[in-house]
């Protein structure tokens, strides 16, 4: 059951016009506002509160940063006394949004979409004030749609609207499958501005197609401007996205030492754009940080102070300082880890072979994999460099020490 804020709370929160405030909100971070950002600064000074939202469709349990970054720009308008709406795409994400897809998604089950967006409000509560955050499911709407409705609203747009996307071209020009129902998830967006009847979209950059869409059906069914806000995308140097289609993915479940890592393991052309995007540090700085860089000023310190303030945003103040002290004991300092994860392992007859050990510990895919990293010497067990492939160990009751690399750690306990 989602809980919303009530009407008087939200008529409540004062409205900011501190013209300082909201250019940052329209400039930091962001790639385009449509039609133009000069008219919806004016509508934000005129002191009227605004209803915006951003859609998320659940096809995965965890959330990612670059979910995140949308979070905070509608985190930055509620602040400003606005309506924020955090829209779950359930039924859309039953079909699967076709952006950048060079084959359609696999469509997933109800059960299955629900079960993905069970842990998200906790995943976001740091980003966000959940507590004056409206949320809404647009099976709400998409669901009860008829057939004669669908194709009414799809009356609104053409065949050739749709096929100008880029990557349906590049799929067709590659002689790849092109599904009608992939047609049909701009339009159900779309509607979405509709049904709930919003003055903005914010959305990343990649989802410009699909926010515009709603602005032409807003115009078409309501006479009503919508304002569409795209994000600037987290990319490595090769435009490359962060994310879990990318298999980059940096979640917001992800343990505060794994976060810090993995920023941490991004290359240097990132630091200067995820400053911008993923923190709070003044701009004047961040540019400050540019400057030195390109003077050859050595980045490995940006970067752990970015890591920091990354885990900081997204996981908490706590979490930072632990991570960033952990960091520096594997990293620098070459100790093990402050806080190593137990895992009960099951062995036969009170033995358990090294290969079957670090797979059961979840240090490993498969045997094969175990075998390329004992010949990389890779492996250790109670900080013992591991040469044989066929070694049969025994858990004692204190557990086993096993490490993987530099940074993996595990402790297996007997199950």
């Amino acid at each position: 059951m989602i809980r919303h804020p009530s009407a008087s709370k939200i008529k409540s929160m004062k409205i900011i016009t501190d013209e300082k405030k909201i250019e940052e909100i329209l400039t930091r971070g962001v790639e385009n506002v449509y039609p133009d950002r000069a008219s919806l600064k004016k509508l934000l000074l005129s002191g009227k509160r605004i209803r915006l939202y951003c859609g998320y469709d659940p096809t995965a349990p965890a959330l990612h940063i670059g979910h995140g970054i949308t979070i905070r720009k509608l985190a930055e308008f509620q602040k400003l006394g606005h309506e924020v709406i955090f829209l779950y795409g359930d039924f859309t994400a039953r079909i699967g949004d076709p952006t950048d897809k060079a084959a359609a998604r696999k469509e997933l089950s109800k059960a299955q979409v629900l079960k993905n967006l069970k842990g998200w409000k906790s995943q976001i509560k740091n980003l966000i004030n959940i507590k004056k955050v409206v949320f809404k499911f647009n099976s709400q709407w998409l669901g009860k749609m008829s057939f004669t409705d669908l194709l009414k609203l799809s009356s609104n747009f053409t065949a050739q609207q749709t096929l100008a996307r880029d990557m349906f071209k590049k799929r067709l020009s590659e002689g790849k499958d092109l599904y009608l129902h992939e047609f049909l998830y701009p339009i159900m967006q779309a509607y979405d501005s509709v049904a709930m009847d919003v003055d903005l979209e914010i959305g990343g950059n990649d989802q410009t197609f699909n926010m515009l869409a709603g602005r032409t059906l807003m115009k078409k069914m309501k006479n009503k401007e919508k304002f569409v806000l795209t994000t600037k995308l987290l990319e490595d140097p090769t435009g490359k996205k962060m994310g879990k289609s990318e298999g980059n993915m940096v979640a917001l479940n992800d343990t505060p030492e794994n976060m810090f890592g993995k920023v941490m393991s991004w290359p240097d052309g990132m630091i200067v754009p995820a400053f911008e995007i993923l923190t709070d540090i003044p701009m004047e700085i961040v540019r400050k940080i540019e400057s030195d860089m390109k003077k050859g000023v050595n980045p490995m310190n940006f970067k752990m102070q970015l890591a920091k303030e990354a885990v900081n945003v997204f996981l908490g103040a706590r979490a930072a300082e632990k991570a960033g002290d952990n960091f520096k004991r594997v990293f620098q300092e070459k100790q093990k880890p402050l806080d190593i994860q137990t895992v009960k392992v099951e062995d036969r007859d009170g033995k358990i072979g090294v290969l079957d050990l670090f797979v059961k510990a979840g240090l490993a895919k498969s045997n094969s994999e175990m075998r390329m990293l004992i010949k990389e010497k890779a492996i250790r067990v109670d900080d013992d460099l591991i040469h044989r492939e066929d070694l049969v160990l025994e858990i004692p009751e204190q557990g086993l020490l096993l490490q993987r690399g530099k940074k993996l750690f595990k402790r297996a306990v007997k199950k």
